[in-house]
């Protein structure tokens, strides 16, 4: 299902992931309930104009820690982020169109991240 989100004020169309996909993957995780997590795939130009608008010292600090470097915004799969009110979730999971690692990988990467409380 396509859909239209807008980051920083700038829109994209987008596709969404289903919530049946993430719960799947969720309850590999953890017992806990799902949070309120929307999940989309972009373009992948559109996924690396997403990443340099979203660019802050927050997560070049956190990839640091989580990759030992920094990654190219080339070589990233996804990001996640807390949404905002305009999202209706607490929880935004943008994944690139041809992700290097499979959408399943993807998504259990940044759900991961949401259980760990790491956000």
């Amino acid at each position: 299902m396509s859909a239209t989100i807008a980051i920083k004020g700038i829109r994209f169309k987008a596709r969404m992931i289903p919530r049946t996909q993430l719960v799947s993957i969720w309850k590999t995780l953890t017992s806990g309930p799902l949070p309120r997590v929307r999940a989309f795939q972009l373009e992948d130009h559109d996924f690396d104009n997403v990443m340099r608008l979203r660019q802050n010292k927050e997560d070049e600090k956190r990839e640091e820690e989580e990759w030992g470097k920094r990654v190219p915004i080339g070589e990233t799969d996804a990001c996640v982020f807390n949404a905002d009110e305009s999202f209706d979730a607490d929880y935004i999971i943008l994944v690139r169109e041809n992700p290097y690692h499979t959408l399943k990988e993807v998504l259990k990467h940044e759900l991961l991240h949401i259980s760990k409380g790491d956000m």
